[in-house]
């Protein structure tokens, strides 16, 4: 019996003596020297189960010159986590880190202007739905955030950005995510699994030799010419990598009713090393391809009896509408509950997608993918699809994908041609990123690089010295030249301004001129209202598009007869009418209407009368009670319902022509309190207005005289921030 005791006793000893080391920190140092260094950030029982392999990969990655910190506990919140990132970088020049296992997840609020295209309601919707799941909380250690009342969720802990943090983007280290999939068995098999994997891929040193790209439907509204853009890119980035063997492929959902099938023989190619999706997603599926083109009286038939079926099901008065409205009966959605018809319409919606379910059969070998989509890399979920596509069993070990949803208007080929240079993954991405934006698999790896000798680009990335970078501005790489005007921003080159200006203007490549504009943005000085006004007429649709996005963001009136030229010039340009129409918007519209009227006045080209009323209705000049309509909408107190959507709208749409009665509203106190944070909130998308001084003078007079709801004060200081702030 007392043998049993002392047993026991034991037995707890060693219990608690575990439970307290897995609970503390423990770091393992590199067993080698370099300028940089890299940590494996792991719990404590994925440590214990895939110690191993950790191993393994730590000795692969030294094994290339990269010193490895391997750092484990019971992580409590992600604080945690990034002091010791912070402290590693700031003690042994961290440049990157993986999270494997249960590393927390920080749930960011309080910052949708980081994002591309995520606007959710945060006080409408639950913190775990309108929150962004973003490892920027790990990567950028400037950034301020403060943690919210609400109790953690698993994984996920809530955050707000601090109102008076920097409120842009600039990342210090790169990071990526090893998260084993809910449905694919032992989480830690799972992970000794992928590490294995990519101890392989490092070893193997594949060269960056084929490529697909895929365009779904409904992406860049179908337009043909920003689909043909990306081939002038490529070109541009990866010289005549492909053009040897004719080793890149650019699909499209048009070239076949179900692409599907197209696609998945083409991730299964053991050649393949990058593909991109263009398209729609969620964190559960890829849209594919949408409806096929019918053109035959049954085909069409078919469709629609489909289509009005899958609208009863989740809504049948509108069915009954819709049918209506067609010209039909019930008898065309009839059998829309019974067991046969709602197998066929799943199979045929099948057709249409890639869903999580089906990737492990699939098991792609494309060894790095980028989901140019909304919600593919969502990792607040159990199963997300770019984790699948790294946990399969097929050869492909780095997914690039997005935690929220995603602009279509923003690039999806930036620096690329570094990659095909041997810059590593997580150095490539650091550049790049936003907020949702993340790395699934193993940031280390590089494709083998045929300039190694001659460039040794993850150490060059490190100098800070400018001489340098502007010695790369005559590189014969096009990206690294891109990158030298990244380096020389980032480091605050003095003739920056004038260095952007000269490469948008003179240089070939549209790659180079894509990060000359994007920088000079973020500058926001003359320069670069001269690049918007030259961007208009670039060879390079995208360019042509931001430019236009951008003339109705910043609100100059030298830009109205441009965006008019632009609408009558490039109409072929789907996206960029689109955008052109939406920009105009931005402008006082008695000005708008007389610069169309200037431009028509003696118009001789053909059709141009049909131009003319077709760009007059397009800018709906309705007035209501004296107003414009969409100032009526917000201004208008008889009509409260929805003017607090109107107001939200702003972030998409920043009306600046109305900034000063935007600022009147902001101000005034017998306002809903409610209505003036959500004012506040919006005014803040005015960053590049140039009235935005106007509510900068609002914001300061307010915080000035206090008084304000806790609240408001927040949403005002934050306003005052991002328009004030450089970047």
């Amino acid at each position: 019996m007392i043998r049993k005791t002392r047993l026991c006793a034991l037995l707890l000893l060693a219990a608690t003596c575990f439970a307290a080391t897995v609970r503390a920190q423990q770091v393992e140092r590199p067993a080698v020297e370099g300028p940089s260094s890299f940590a494996v950030i792991t719990d404590s029982l994925t440590y214990v189960n895939c110690r191993q392999q950790i191993a393994l990969y730590k000795q692969t990655v030294e094994s290339e010159g990269l010193p490895v910190f391997v750092a484990y506990a019971q992580w409590q919140s992600p604080d945690e986590v990034r002091a010791l990132l912070k402290r590693l970088h700031d003690e042994e020049a961290l440049e990157g880190c993986v999270l494997i296992g249960d590393v927390p997840i920080a749930m960011i609020t309080r910052a949708q202007h980081l994002t591309s295209a995520f606007k959710m309601d945060e006080r409408k919707f639950p913190l775990s739905e309108c929150s962004v799941p973003s490892d920027r909380f790990y990567d950028d250690f400037d950034l301020k955030f403060t943690p919210r009342d609400e109790p953690s969720e698993g994984l996920m802990h809530f955050y707000a950005m601090a109102p008076d943090s920097p409120q842009y983007i600039s990342c210090d280290i790169y990071s990526a995510r090893i998260k084993p999939q809910a449905g694919n068995g032992d989480p830690y098999a799972q992970i000794a699994r992928y590490l294995e994997k990519a101890v392989r891929e490092h070893r193997w040193g594949n060269e960056f030799d084929t490529f697909v790209s895929y365009t779904g439907h409904g992406s860049y509204s179908n337009s043909l010419t920003a689909w043909r853009s990306e081939q002038q890119i490529t070109r541009e980035q990866f010289g005549d990598r492909f053009s040897r063997r004719n080793t890149a492929k650019y699909l499209r959902y048009s070239m076949d009713p179900y692409m599907k099938y197209d696609l998945i023989r083409e991730l299964r190619r053991k050649d393949l090393d990058f593909m991109v999706f263009h398209e729609h997603g969620d964190y559960y599926r890829q849209y594919v391809s949408g409806d096929p083109v019918t053109d035959e009286t049954e085909a069409h038939i078919e469709q629609m009896e489909t289509r009005l079926r899958s609208l009863y099901r989740r809504n049948p008065e509108s069915a009954r509408k819709t049918a209506a409205a067609w010209g039909l009966d019930s008898t065309w959605y009839a059998d829309a509950e019974t067991p046969a018809a709602i197998e066929k319409d799943s199979l045929l919606d099948l057709r249409l997608g890639i869903i999580n379910e089906e990737i492990d059969d699939i098991r792609p070998n494309a060894r790095m993918v980028v989901f140019d989509a909304c919600f593919n890399g969502d990792f607040r979920n159990g199963d997300y699809i770019a984790g699948k596509y790294i946990f399969s069993e097929g050869d492909c070990c780095v997914a690039w994908a997005n935690s929220v949803n995603v602009l279509q208007d923003k690039s999806a080929f930036d620096l690329l041609g570094l990659l095909a240079r041997g810059i590593r993954i997580g150095v490539w991405a650091k550049h790049i990123n936003i907020l949702e934006s993340h790395i699934s698999g193993d940031p280390t790896l590089a494709f083998r690089s045929p300039d190694a000798e001659r460039l040794d680009i993850n150490r060059n990335v490190l100098r800070k010295e400018p001489e340098y970078w502007l010695a790369q501005l005559d590189s014969d790489i096009p990206d690294m030249r891109s990158l030298a005007l990244i380096r020389l921003y980032e480091e605050n080159y003095p003739e920056t301004p004038k260095v952007l200006l000269d490469q948008f203007l003179n240089s070939p490549y549209a790659v180079v001129r894509h990060t000359a504009f994007r920088l000079a943005e973020s500058l926001d000085g003359p320069e670069f209202k001269t690049i918007l006004m030259a961007s208009v007429r670039d060879e390079f649709e995208f360019l042509r598009r931001i430019g236009v996005t951008r003339m109705g963001r910043v609100g100059d009136d030298d830009f109205i007869p441009l965006l008019v030229d632009t609408y009558i010039d490039d109409h072929n340009s789907a996206r960029v009418v689109f955008q052109t129409v939406q920009s105009l918007k931005c402008f006082d519209r008695d000005k708008v209407k007389a610069a169309i009227e200037k431009r028509f006045e003696n118009a001789d080209f053909y059709n141009a009368e049909n131009y003319r009323k077709a760009l007059l209705a397009a800018l709906d000049t309705q007035t209501v009670k004296g107003m414009p309509k969409d100032l009526a909408d917000i201004a208008d107190r008889e009509d409260p319902k929805w003017r607090k959507f109107y107001i939200s709208y702003l972030k998409n749409r920043p009306l600046n022509q109305f900034a000063d009665e935007f600022a009147r509203i902001l101000c005034d106190e017998t306002e809903p309190e409610d209505l003036r944070v959500c004012m506040a909130e919006a005014l803040a998308w005015f960053d590049l207005s140039v009235n935005r001084g106007v509510i900068i003078e609002a914001c300061e007079r307010l915080l000035e005289k206090g008084g304000m709801s806790e609240e408001l004060t927040r949403e005002v200081t934050r306003a005052r921030t991002r328009l004030t702030s450089e970047k």
